[in-house]
Formats: structure tokens, C-alpha cells, sequence
């Protein structure tokens, strides 16, 4: 189901355990609903509503990694810990991951995060501080990226 959360419209797909996806929605024919049966997505949505309004800067939805490699899954947990307002490198991720030369791996997993916002992957930059990738290197998907950080940085004291 398509959720309009902010100015954002989302697919959120959660399990009994946690949120399990995240896709943002460029276009839609789908029914925008802004409620939902399960307790944990109407969690997510309320979660992101109140990040997206600088109420709240962490995130206590739980999560369900689903899929994905265990690499992968390790990057998106060290991506996690990323500090609200504060951008790594891919070379930050793939150093605290045990994995020091595995830059273009943790973009590769960067793109296949399956939790974007609440697993933070707009956090992570090139090391030049070029904006790079997020849901691959479309504009769209550079805008959001470009969106959320300013958000972030704009919420800074």
C-alpha cells in the first residue's frame, strides 16, 4: 500500500516483527491510505512523520531484515549507528565494517537497503563529499537523498 508521509509517498511493508521495506514512489496508481492495520507500520509512518518534522531525530520502529547477505545486513546495521546530522564515507562504512577495501560493496549494499530513512544510507557519501547513488543514481533519488540531508542539517544547532 502507497502511505503519504510528509512529502514523501511510501510503500512501508512491515512483518509482526519489524518494519521489513521501504520504497519510495515516484508515480502511483495505487490508493494512498494514510492508516494501516498493523501496529508497527502505523508506528513507521508516525516515526517518519515526526523525523520528517524534526520532532524526533532516532528511530525505535523495530526492524525485520528479511533479506539480503549477511555482508549486506552488516553494513546496513554499521549504516544504522550513523549519528543524526552526520554523513560517512563509504570508506567510514566499509573501515568500521572490517571491510577496508570494499568501498564499491558498500555501495552496492547501500543500494539495496531495504529500510531507506530508518536505515539512514543518505547518511553515506563519497569520500570527496560528492552526494552519490541512493536508489541507484537516478534524480529522483539524488533528490531525496539531497532532501533528507538537508533536513538533517537544517535541524542542527
Amino acid at each position: 500500500m502507497a502511505y503519504k508521509v510528509g512529502h514523501f509517498l511510501l510503500d512501508i511493508k512491515a512483518s509482526q516483527y519489524g518494519v521489513t521495506n521501504i520504497c519510495f514512489l515516484e508515480h502511483t496508481s495505487e490508493t494512498i491510505y494514510d492508516y494501516s492495520d498493523n501496529p508497527i507500520t502505523q508506528q513507521c509512518i508516525q516515526e517518519i512523520t515526526q523525523f520528517l518534522s524534526k520532532q524526533i531525530t532516532q528511530f525505535s520502529v523495530p526492524i525485520d531484515l528479511q533479506k539480503g547477505t549477511p555482508f549486506q545486513k552488516d553494513v546496513w546495521l554499521a549504516i544504522r549507528d550513523i549519528p543524526y546530522g552526520v554523513t560517512y564515507s563509504y570508506k567510514n562504512i566499509a573501515e568500521k565494517t572490517n571491510h577496508p577495501r570494499a568501498y564499491q560493496a558498500i555501495g552496492q549494499a547501500c543500494k539495496k537497503n531495504p529500510i531507506p530513512i530508518i536505515i539512514p544510507c543518505h547518511r553515506v557519501i563519497s569520500q570527496s563529499g560528492k552526494l552519490t547513488g541512493y536508489f541507484g543514481s537516478s534524480e529522483f533519488g539524488l533528490s531525496i537523498k539531497q532532501s533528507l540531508l538537508a533536513l538533517e542539517k537544517g535541524n542542527q544547532n
